[in-house]
């Protein structure tokens, strides 16, 4: 049912009756005002709860777009048709499972709580909804109310992910080294199988979550657990769209004009992957944005889940490049250098892109305007007066277990030493929009340039002008993080 409230009053515990007494039955009443839940910390349990969220959403899009090209593209060639109905009936079939799957994860969570009262005209023995029974040594009032859970968004500390992420994905590498080196044997596959699941989780899940609880801990941003998956979720959805547009509209669109979409080093390629890819996954992303805009109440707090959305998406696309390496001919390079890159540049890349989109969302919202609400919570959580204490195993109460809502010192006193060199922020979506297009085309568009430019060269030199050009990238996406976080984060502490 949830946590059981406590508070300064005597110890409740059952004890044998030594005389008869009257059993007092306890209605269930409404919450009341200032009401303290105390509830043990589990920074790890929301980890646990999206990793299998986001293996459900990984198979929803990959189906999803099997039902939608049966309509369009039944044979997947890049031309309209043929229409093929079967397609999207066992398509449909095959997704309704993990529907109901997703649904079921993302149910409401309710918290019961009991509360007794000292109080002379009260009984020693109640009885609550549900045949429970609170016996206590001196007369009580009970009180049990039933009320959904906002406990506070716990996340573990960055370094202990990032810890995770380094010594995992080195084992795991270590781990299939002997079949890349002495090929496929009883042993080297015995080890590789052994090791590619937790190797696939840590390898796409891992970097994602760390940044996660970086933005999490140290942006001031109040918001309660529940409503922090709901973001992270709608990134995982916004991925469904975003590849219905990439493997089926777009290659037919570009067959159309002549170009052929699937053949590699082409222009048809380049297209998918620098025009194609950044304005349909960031109109996608922004979508969900849009869809969440009742949990938005400044700019910060837009650009906080803007990159969370980003967050979402991250995850299902590392998975997809994660199981890609891990099944290529030389799955422990490629599965390093994949699981690396991407943990250290396409996640921080994709929240930052999402996260210009929601920022300036949140100037649009901040100016009066007003979207229709897709769910009944709120930012700053359903029940305001509920106010949640946490405590470890030991029973100690944890410091600073409040939700914050200022920054922490260290991101503020990092924040100040590039506060005058601060970029302005875009205050309108368009412009939002069109800053998240245009740094994701350039990023996707320069890789795929110097790729092609080098595809005729095999040499070692090739190899490290590519991986050169990919560290010019992530130091460029670094500055222009530096550049805008400042405004994000200090520039609008007097709206919160």
């Amino acid at each position: 049912m949830g946590e059981l409230s406590r508070y300064h009053s005597p110890v409740n515990r059952m004890q044998p009756l030594l005389q008869p007494q009257q059993l007092q039955h306890v209605p269930l009443t409404p919450v009341p005002e200032q009401l303290t839940v105390w509830k043990a910390s589990t920074p790890w349990h929301t980890v646990r709860s999206m990793l299998g969220l986001v293996i459900v959403c990984f198979f929803i899009s990959q189906i999803a777009v099997f039902i939608v090209a049966g309509y369009i593209d039944g044979d997947l060639n890049g031309t309209i048709g043929p229409f093929d109905p079967l397609f999207t009936f066992l398509g449909g079939i095959c997704l309704a499972p993990f529907l109901m799957l997703f649904f079921f994860l993302r149910r409401p969570r309710l918290t019961h709580t009991v509360q007794a009262y000292p109080s002379q005209q009260g009984g020693q023995l109640h009885a609550l909804a549900g045949g429970a029974v609170v016996k206590s040594l001196a007369p009580t009032v009970v009180q049990h109310h039933l009320f959904r859970s906002t406990a506070p968004l716990e996340m573990p500390r960055p370094k202990h992910l990032w810890l995770l992420f380094v010594f995992g994905v080195g084992l795991s590498t270590l781990c299939l080294l002997p079949l890349t080196i002495l090929g496929a044997n009883a042993l080297t596959l015995l080890l590789a199988v052994a090791i590619v699941l937790p190797a696939w989780l840590i390898g796409f899940s891992t970097p994602v979550f760390a940044w996660w609880s970086i933005t999490s801990r140290h942006m001031g941003i109040h918001i309660s657990r529940r409503d922090a998956e709901w973001i992270l979720a709608a990134g995982m959805l916004s991925t469904i769209p975003a590849i219905v547009i990439n493997s089926v509209v777009s290659p037919i669109l570009i067959s159309a004009v002549g170009l052929d979409p699937m053949a590699t080093g082409t222009l048809g390629e380049g297209l998918i992957l620098f025009m194609s890819a950044p304005i349909g996954e960031e109109i996608s992303k922004m979508l969900a944005v849009l869809a969440l805009s009742h949990l938005i109440i400044s700019p910060k707090h837009g650009f906080y889940v803007g990159s969370t959305v980003g967050f979402g998406f991250a995850l299902l696309e590392n998975a997809s490049y994660i199981s890609m390496a891990l099944v290529s001919d030389y799955s422990s390079i490629a599965y390093f250098f994949t699981a690396t890159l991407r943990g250290f540049s396409s996640v921080p890349g994709h929240a930052m892109w999402t996260g210009l989109s929601g920022y300036a969302i949140g100037c649009w919202l901040a100016r009066g305007n007003r979207l229709p609400s897709l769910s009944g919570t709120s930012y700053l959580s359903g029940d305001a007066n509920a106010n949640w204490v946490l405590y470890d195993k030991q029973g100690r109460v944890i410091p600073n277990a409040s939700w914050k809502t200022l920054p922490s010192q260290r991101l503020a006193t990092l924040l100040n030493k590039h506060r005058n060199h601060a970029w302005p922020m875009p205050q309108t979506m368009a412009g939002g929009l069109f800053l998240a297009i245009l740094g994701h085309a350039f990023w996707n568009g320069s890789s795929w340039g110097v790729g092609v430019l080098l595809a005729e060269s095999e040499t070692l030199f090739a190899v490290l002008l590519q991986l050169a050009w990919l560290v010019v990238m992530v130091v460029g996406l670094w500055v222009c993080i530096l550049r805008w976080l400042p405004t994000i984060v200090l520039g609008t502490e007097s709206q919160d």
